[in-house]
């Protein structure tokens, strides 16, 4: 899938907005956003593909390059567990739109 490849100006906004300018047949560029609230979730401090709303059991978020990082609660909530996921596994850049491919 790999947005990253095709898209530039990746970045993320407010902990859980990704947003990036994707490039389309042609060559040009096109500003699109995606929630990743919409297709992330935290499984015992796990990110999980197909899951909602991790930014609710989140702190720390940050992107590096194509990777989503963040300390995540634990199903218990006794504890903060440290994260990664690789956003290019079910994130594509679709005609010029970010969009999560299960």
């Amino acid at each position: 899938m790999s947005f990253s490849r095709t898209s530039k100006h990746i970045q993320l906004h407010d902990g859980k907005t990704l947003s990036a300018d994707c490039e389309v047949a042609g060559g040009s560029f096109l500003p699109s956003r995606l929630d990743l609230d919409t297709c992330l979730g935290n499984i015992d401090g796990h990110f999980r593909w197909g899951g909602k709303q991790f930014s609710q059991s989140a702190r720390n978020v940050k992107l590096q390059a194509a990777e989503l990082k963040g300390d995540l609660h634990s199903a218990d909530g006794k504890e903060w567990k440290h994260a990664t996921v690789n956003l290019d596994l079910h994130i594509a850049n679709i005609d010029g739109q970010l969009v999560y491919k299960k």
